[in-house]
């Protein structure tokens, strides 16, 4: 018996009706069939079939029990096509308009689905309904439209990098850097917020690049405009951001080996961040922040001159950022988490987003 299942065809119920006529019980049809006897019970239960000693006297006659495999086909073939429950989202509705509204914010549908629990009118919706029926929409202009609010997967994983640097020349040229083996153990237990990692994000032909920020317990990001990629604009950068949380928010952070952190030592001194280096070629190690960066590709481009983002712009896409629920969170938002109690209300920000005071970076 193969592992997938598929409905009856018409052969397979005529089979049946013909064996029950020949008093063959539900077992042998089955195996016959080569199916589950569950599979023609339920055939038969749904299609009003009897013991020959309960059915009528006309139906004891037929030796079948009132089972017709004509009338079960008909019957499937219409239960097939009319959905069991009527459509929870449908197009042109004001629960599609809402859907289509935080779309267009961002958020990836079942973000869409947890943003909407959380309303003061909360609405259950699945995920999956929101993307049944964006995928049912019929093919034309419209659907053209509404798919392009989706994001778009990353289909292959290329390298960050094509410098070809080993690990010894970043040795050499990132003066008495420490490995995350020497991290304090609080910053592994995710447990205190404070401890960030860092990375640059590309944009065309390498020759523009934006700062990201991550915070490991709550996810929190902020974004650095960064006007090249040379260490000592990297440092002044990531100061000046990372100086506007408070110093108890600002403890640790992870980097890869890059030049850019090479002013390592000039940062710790202007923020009290101390910066610790994964292993060369170990992404893993800082994956919170390859996961953000992936994420922030949805609005910084692979391909674009991120150069023409400002300090603003920037700061208004931590902001939708950091104000997705994220299941890792238990459904919260990073801003909610990071910021002081009482900085981010987000029903207020999701039901009236352009009103909003951007808080993104605590500024």
């Amino acid at each position: 018996m193969g592992c997938s299942y598929s409905q009856l065809d018409d052969f397979e119920r005529v089979t049946i009706q013909i064996q029950l006529q020949l008093g063959w019980r539900a077992a042998a049809i089955a195996a016959g069939l080569k199916r589950s006897r569950s599979t023609v019970t339920r055939e038969l239960r749904r299609n009003g079939w009897k013991p020959a000693s309960e059915s009528s006297p006309q139906s004891r006659r037929w030796g079948n029990g009132g089972y017709v495999a004509r009338r079960a086909s008909q019957r499937a073939r219409i239960l097939h096509r009319k959905p069991r429950v009527a459509r929870k989202l449908v197009v042109g509705t004001p629960l599609w308009d809402q859907v289509l509204f935080h779309l267009g914010r961002g958020l990836s549908p079942e973000q869409v689905a947890f943003t909407l629990m959380r309303m003061p009118e909360p609405v259950r919706l699945s995920h999956e309904t929101i993307y049944t029926a964006l995928y049912a929409m019929p093919r034309g202009e419209l659907r053209a439209r509404v798919m392009t609010l989706l994001r778009r997967r990353r289909l292959s994983r290329r390298s960050r990098s094509k410098t070809g640097v080993d690990a010894a020349t970043r040795k050499g040229f990132i003066e008495s850097f420490q490995l995350i083996d020497h991290r304090p153990e609080e910053v592994d237990q995710r447990l205190v917020p404070g401890h960030w990692e860092g990375d640059l994000i590309k944009g065309r032909l390498n020759q523009s690049c934006v700062g990201v920020l991550v915070e490991r317990t709550t996810l929190y990001v902020a974004l650095v405009k960064l006007e090249d990629g040379s260490a000592k604009t990297c440092a002044e950068g990531f100061a000046r951001i990372l100086n506007r949380f408070d110093a108890t928010m600002r403890k640790t952070m992870t980097y890869d080996q890059g030049r850019e952190m090479a002013q390592h030592k000039w940062l710790h001194e202007q923020t009290g961040v101390k910066v610790y280096f994964a292993h060369p070629h170990s992404p893993w190690e800082r994956g919170i922040n390859e996961n953000t960066n992936g994420l922030l590709r949805q609005f910084l481009p692979k391909g674009e001159d991120l150069s023409r983002f400002s300090q603003q712009d920037l700061d208004d896409i931590a902001l939708l950022m950091n104000a997705r629920i994220r299941k890792s969170l238990k459904k919260k938002a990073p801003a909610e988490l990071f910021l002081p109690e009482g900085a981010f209300d987000f029903v207020q920000f999701w039901q009236n987003p352009a009103k909003f005071t951007n808080v993104a970076l605590g500024a």
